[in-house]
């Protein structure tokens, strides 16, 4: 009788803690689960955050120092990439060159160096009056030689100033835009301060995943912004 007890109650601590294994580690996939949907979501919302950008290096030999000459360069562009060029000595940097634009070809003053002189031409997915307005006289002088275009993604100050606006005015439609079945709240940090848009955040009784992005800015500087989704 008493190996019987025995046996009995070893089985039925097994049991128990077969139990509580199967138990925590369904709950442990759950939390898994749940947060890398909420990763993979917050990576499409910095994703929409951000907009195309190019810089193409445009050089050119000057054969002393030459201050205020016009330069110039054959484009291919297109409406929206025509609106946002311009051209910097230092790539993002928010500092354009006085330029103009007449037909396909881009116009810019500059001082020149003897020897060799970089510039980049630079344009972003970005709605946009045109940049490089400047009343320029066309020559046929100083065709620089462009390089290689080099592509990626960029954030914006004014992109992150206009998807807050939506946020804020259409919260469902965004969020149907982005594809997302989280909420979500975005505090976006600057040098200009700081802004929040989106959802509040709940104070209590949800678990809240928080994505820190950061990178730099078509304006200049950089940016720090945290996404924050929640069910």
């Amino acid at each position: 009788m008493r190996i019987d007890w025995i046996v009995a109650a070893v089985t039925f601590l097994m049991f128990v803690l077969w139990a509580f294994s199967y138990y925590s580690l369904i709950n442990t996939g759950e939390a898994v689960s749940v947060s890398e949907a909420a990763m993979s979501a917050a990576g499409k919302i910095s994703d929409y955050t951000r907009m195309d950008f190019s810089a193409t290096p445009a050089n050119i030999t000057a054969p002393s120092d030459m201050e205020n000459v016009t330069v110039w360069a054959y484009m291919n562009w297109t409406v929206e990439e025509k609106n946002s060029t311009r051209v910097v000595t230092v790539q993002l940097s928010n500092q354009s060159l006085p330029c103009g634009i007449s037909g396909d070809r881009l116009y810019w003053k500059a001082n020149l160096s003897a020897g060799g002189n970089h510039f980049f031409i630079e344009s972003a997915g970005l709605d946009t009056s045109l940049n490089c307005g400047q009343s320029i006289p066309p020559t046929d002088e100083n065709q620089s030689t462009l390089w290689v275009t080099e592509s990626g993604v960029i954030f914006s100050d004014e992109r992150n100033s206009l998807i807050c606006s939506q946020m804020n005015q259409s919260y469902h439609n965004t969020k149907k835009s982005i594809g997302i079945t989280f909420d979500f709240n975005l505090l976006i940090e600057n040098a200009d301060g700081i802004t929040t848009c989106g959802m509040p955040v709940p104070v209590s009784g949800r678990n809240v995943f928080v994505l820190p992005v950061s990178g730099r800015l078509w304006e200049g500087g950089a940016v720090n912004m945290s996404v924050r989704l929640w069910r």
